[in-house]
């Protein structure tokens, strides 16, 4: 069951990230910004995602 999380939430996260990253424009500063809503967003998620993931793998 940790194993399937681990897969989903890297996979959230590398999807997120590289969303954020390609999008970004602004130079340095848009850089800093969308690092930051990557963060903010991947993390988000996976509360979130854990939540819904732990009540279907451990029911």
């Amino acid at each position: 069951n940790g194993l399937i999380k681990a897969c989903f939430f890297g996979a959230a996260i590398a999807l997120i990230s590289s969303y954020k990253g390609f999008y970004t424009s602004g130079g340095a500063e848009g850089v800093g910004k969308a690092t930051t809503g990557a963060v903010v967003l991947s993390s988000m998620t996976i509360l979130i995602s854990d939540y819904f993931l732990s009540n279907w793998l451990f029911r």
